[in-house]
């Protein structure tokens, strides 16, 4: 669109009467429409109410909805963002982005209610920054985990307690009600299991530190059919090892790479998926009930002090009930460990379903859940 057409976008949404705009949405780009389109839609569908989509990315699917109650808005990722930020007056603005305050976005100086939806089922305190949600004026959990951490980091650093709703989780509950529309495709020609490696991204994940290569080759050798979906951090900070990757296998008749995570067909074709520290491990086993091979790289921590909390990182404490975990030196006993996972399939399908309903909020109705919360948020400050 251009700078141009950017503060054009910013211009259109400031002259919205407040009604207009009392809820508004902000997207740093294309992946994360799936955390937010339940919520639109039963806000625009069953509630009839009218909603701004904001993104900093012109494939976002939330831009292009032909919805007359959605109204979009394309700001970029540069000074037009920045002043997005500072002068958007009034309602409730809603990100899945952390660190609010911390780093280079800083709150409205005018009266907007920040609401934080997460974009993962991950715990709160490893993978993400120290006091990553301090400043935002409600959270929107996905489940009783992420309550029990907020509230032990706002007393281990003194603050103020923020409210925390009962949400749930959008991106699980469409992958649930797509199972019945998205049957698996029939087994390959020797009846080939599919395995989707689908890891977290940093210098030390799966792709980046290079121990992918060797897993899909061992993969590959042993028969499998092995599809990649890297994730979109590693396409923007480590493109070359996944070039690399595909480089290598590129052609094999039982590869496949896919680089857009919105799409959820390989995530349905799937019999087994390998992850590391990733949420998506978590995704496919609660939505899927099929079982997850985890590789055991170095964890991702980004909060030195998550020990200090009681709760062990939800991530860290299912990943044995949900599959299994190698080593990496060990990535050779890859095709055997998840053949025997295969096996085991129903007793894994079992404890999906039993975690699941322990772990997560509102299982199929986050979207309804969530559009309630909001619209309440919304009314409420209308009627100060």
């Amino acid at each position: 669109m251009g700078l141009i057409g950017e503060w054009r976008a910013l211009r259109r949404l400031r002259k919205l009467p407040a009604s207009e705009r009392a809820i508004v949405f902000y997207s740093e780009g294309p992946e994360y429409w799936v955390h937010y389109q339940p919520i639109v839609g039963h806000l625009t569908g069953v509630m009839g109410r009218r909603v701004c989509y904001v993104s900093s990315s012109p494939r976002d699917p939330g831009l292009h909805q032909n919805d007359p109650l959605i109204r979009p808005f394309d700001i970029g990722k540069g000074l037009v963002r920045t002043i997005f930020f500072k002068v958007l007056d009034g309602g409730v603005l809603v990100l899945t982005m952390t660190d609010l305050g911390n780093l280079y976005i800083r709150r409205s100086a005018l009266p907007v209610h920040f609401a934080y939806v997460y974009h993962s089922l991950v715990s709160t305190h490893m993978i993400y920054r120290t006091r990553a949600f301090e400043h935002y004026d409600s959270i929107l959990c996905c489940g009783p985990h992420h309550v029990a951490e907020l509230r032990q980091t706002e007393a281990l650093y003194g603050l103020s307690e923020t409210p925390l709703f009962e949400h749930g989780y959008g991106r699980l509950d469409s992958i649930l009600a797509a199972r019945g529309e998205k049957p698996r495709p029939a087994a390959g020609e020797g009846g080939q299991k599919r395995i989707l490696v689908a890891p977290s991204w940093g210098p030390r994940g799966l792709f980046e530190s290079g121990l992918g290569e060797t897993l899909v080759d061992r993969l590959l050798e042993a028969g499998f059919q092995v599809t990649v979906r890297p994730h979109p951090q590693t396409l923007i900070l480590d493109r070359d090892c996944l070039t690399r990757l595909v480089g290598r296998f590129d052609g094999h008749p039982g590869f496949a790479d896919e680089e857009d995570v919105g799409p959820e067909d390989s995530l349905h074709a799937a019999d087994l998926m390998v992850s590391d520290w990733s949420g998506a491990g978590l995704e496919f086993a609660f939505a899927l009930e099929r079982p997850v091979l985890f590789i055991d790289v170095p964890r991702k921590v980004n909060n030195p002090d998550y020990e200090r909390l009681e709760n062990v990182p939800i991530e860290v404490a299912l990943r044995e009930e949900l599959g299994a975990v190698v080593a990496p030196e060990r990535i050779g006993d890859a095709p055997r460990m998840a053949d025997e996972l295969l096996a085991a399939g129903d007793r894994y399908a079992e404890q999906a379903r039993r975690l699941r309903e322990k772990w997560v909020y509102n299982v199929g109705e986050s979207g309804a859940r969530g559009a309630e919360i909001l619209a309440q948020l919304a009314d409420g400050l209308e009627n100060r």
